[in-house]
C-alpha cells in the first residue's frame, strides 16, 4: 500500500468517525440533582442556556422492567424537548416546552435488561430552562 492510499484512507476514516459521533448538547449553568433508587426517584436538571442535542443513560439497576414516569419541562425562551425512550431505543414518548409555560406528560418506559433508563434532551437557543422526571416502578399483579 503507498503512503498517499493510506493517508487518504486515514482521512477517510477520520471524516466517517466524525459522522458517527453521537450529538452532543452546551450547556451553560448547569445544575442536577438526582435520586436514584430503584423502585422509585427523580432527575431535576436546569440551566441558563443550552444548545444541541444529548442522550441519556441512568443506571437505576433491578433489570428489565417498566417505570411510569412523569416529565415537567420549563423554559423562557428557546425550544426545549424531552424523549423518553424504551429499551430498544424508540421513543415511548415526548415532550415540547413552550416559552414561559410549564408542561407535563406521563408515560410508561421499559428498561433494558440492566435497569438502564435512557431519555434524549434537544434544545435550540433554550435560555433559563430545565426539566424534572420522576419515576415508580410499575407493580405486576403479584406486588412485586
Amino acid at each position: 500500500m503507498s503512503w498517499f492510499s493510506s493517508t487518504i484512507r486515514m482521512a477517510l476514516s477520520g471524516v466517517l468517525a466524525l459522522l458517527l459521533m453521537p450529538a452532543c448538547m452546551l450547556v451553560s449553568g448547569d445544575r442536577l440533582s438526582v435520586d436514584l433508587r430503584p423502585d422509585s426517584g427523580n432527575i431535576t436538571r436546569t440551566f441558563l442556556g443550552a444548545e444541541g442535542t444529548e442522550a441519556y443513560a441512568i443506571p437505576i439497576g433491578s433489570g428489565a422492567t417498566t417505570l411510569q414516569t412523569i416529565v415537567i419541562l420549563e423554559v423562557q425562551q428557546g425550544e426545549l424537548r424531552l424523549e423518553m425512550l424504551n429499551a430498544g431505543g424508540s421513543v415511548a414518548f415526548a415532550i415540547q416546552g413552550r416559552p414561559g409555560d410549564q408542561v407535563s406528560r406521563a408515560g410508561a418506559v421499559r428498561l433494558d435488561e440492566t435497569g438502564t433508563l435512557r431519555y434524549r434532551v434537544i434544545t435550540r437557543g433554550a435560555r433559563d430552562g430545565g426539566y424534572q422526571i420522576l419515576y415508580q416502578r410499575v407493580q405486576n399483579r403479584n406486588g412485586q
